[in-house]
């Protein structure tokens, strides 16, 4: 990593350290604000803030996703926003997913079936493609030059499935990890039965990735503070 990058991810590490500590503050006043929910009058103030903490969160998401891609994973690729929170969204939910972005490969020949959608990249489209029942959410989106170009698309399975087996990951890992084995596209899933958000490059899995560990982290900061 060279200093003009080097500098540059220390100032995204203070932006993140401060919108945490924010968030952690607001989070704070909020739980002990509960006893007070009796009163009808403050529920609405409640409900608004709690709003509030969950755009904020949404937000710093956003950024510790691309910092840790850049720092870790790839510098190279970014994830549009869209895409992070629709990942939240389907996460909390523990709808399953699998959101493919197409890089310098051309995925065509690794790819079968499928609906062409050709759409602008947004949260609302992805949530209701992996909507369980929806006719599309079987498959995999694919993702070229910012727009959703397929939905429900199979990708070639993985011959090896120890690692995700240990983990007690499924099909959805299977095929991802296959895809990135012949190919430099960046796969994103989301687990049914987990709620992880797990990331896919080049034959390397990085799972439980996202919200869920974000929100025990400020759990932990909770109760430490409460010591």
């Amino acid at each position: 990593m060279n200093l003009v990058t080097n500098k540059h991810v220390l100032s995204e590490e203070e932006t993140i350290k401060e919108q945490l500590e924010d968030l952690k503050a607001r989070v704070i006043k909020l739980h002990n604000g509960i006893p007070c929910l009796k009163e009808c009058s403050l529920l609405s103030s409640f409900l608004q803030k709690l709003y509030e903490i969950r755009e904020g969160l949404n937000i710093l998401e956003q950024g510790l996703l691309q910092t840790h891609l850049k720092c870790c994973i790839s510098p190279n690729i970014k994830v549009p926003g869209e895409v992070v929170l629709a990942l939240s969204k389907l996460s909390e939910k523990r709808h399953g997913a699998i959101i493919v972005m197409e890089q310098e490969d051309n995925l065509d020949k690794h790819l079968q079936g499928g609906a062409i959608i050709e759409a602008a990249v947004s949260a609302p489209i992805l949530e209701n493609i992996f909507y369980p029942g929806s006719p599309l959410h079987d498959g995999a989106v694919i993702i070229r030059d910012s727009n959703i170009r397929k939905a429900s698309v199979l990708l070639p399975l993985t011959p090896n499935t120890s690692e995700l087996e240990a983990l007690g990951l499924g099909s959805r890992h299977c095929a991802a990890l296959g895809l990135s084995q012949v190919s430099d596209a960046l796969i994103i899933v989301v687990s049914e039965e987990k709620g992880w958000i797990s990331m896919v490059l080049r034959g390397q899995l990085y799972p439980n990735l996202g919200t869920f560990a974000l929100l025990e982290k400020l759990g932990d900061s909770m109760e430490e503070g409460d010591q």
